[in-house]
């Protein structure tokens, strides 16, 4: 996947038509959040609707329904467009099966197993977790629905949801980004 306006490479599909990407800036203290268009989305808008956006719900804005993205392929079907590409590759072949938050364990394990029987030389997933890291993409949706616990100097809590921005010693962050930077012990240190 590229920064270069989410321009696809190979057989992954966009991650998503618009969403954040977290990079490392040179003298900030975590990383800042990017607003990213997918290549798909910014020819659409120049050349059909100006307006066009994802997940809008003004009908004279929506996407039409073949604007599909990494999320809304299902992770068998991920795997599926890689078993037809792999009888093509003859050295490596990379994708990476995107898994919504709420997927059920069985079904997720399965995924493995579903790729093996499809005799995939290897098989990548990505689950959005915030308990273990935020990651580089992430969707407003994944976000909004987490919630992120800070515990101040004076013992009391605050609790943000992972979109929101907060200031902290002297710069704005998402609470994500700064709940990160925190927890693994890197802030400040770029």
């Amino acid at each position: 996947m590229s920064l270069a306006n989410n321009a696809s490479n190979g057989i992954e599909p966009s991650f998503a038509h618009h969403y954040n990407r977290n990079v490392i800036r040179e003298g900030r203290k975590s990383k800042e959040k990017v607003s990213v268009f997918s290549y798909e989305l910014l020819a659409y808008r120049a050349l059909v609707n100006p307006k066009a956006m994802p997940y809008s719900e003004d009908p004279e804005e929506q996407l039409p329904e073949y604007f599909m993205t990494a999320e809304s392929i299902t992770p068998k079907e991920h795997v599926s467009v890689q078993a037809a590409a792999q009888k093509w590759i003859d050295s490596s072949i990379s994708k990476t099966a995107n898994v919504p938050t709420d997927y059920p364990y069985e079904d997720f394990k399965d995924i493995y197993l579903f790729a093996w029987e499809q005799g995939l030389k290897g098989c990548t997933t990505f689950r959005f977790n915030p308990e273990a890291f935020q990651g580089v993409l992430v969707t407003d949706k994944d976000l909004e629905s987490t919630t992120y616990q800070f515990e101040l100097e004076d013992g009391s809590r605050v609790e943000l949801k992972g979109h929101e921005e907060v200031e902290y010693d002297g710069e704005t962050h998402t609470a994500a980004n700064l709940f990160d930077a925190l927890k693994e012990g890197y802030y400040g240190k770029f």
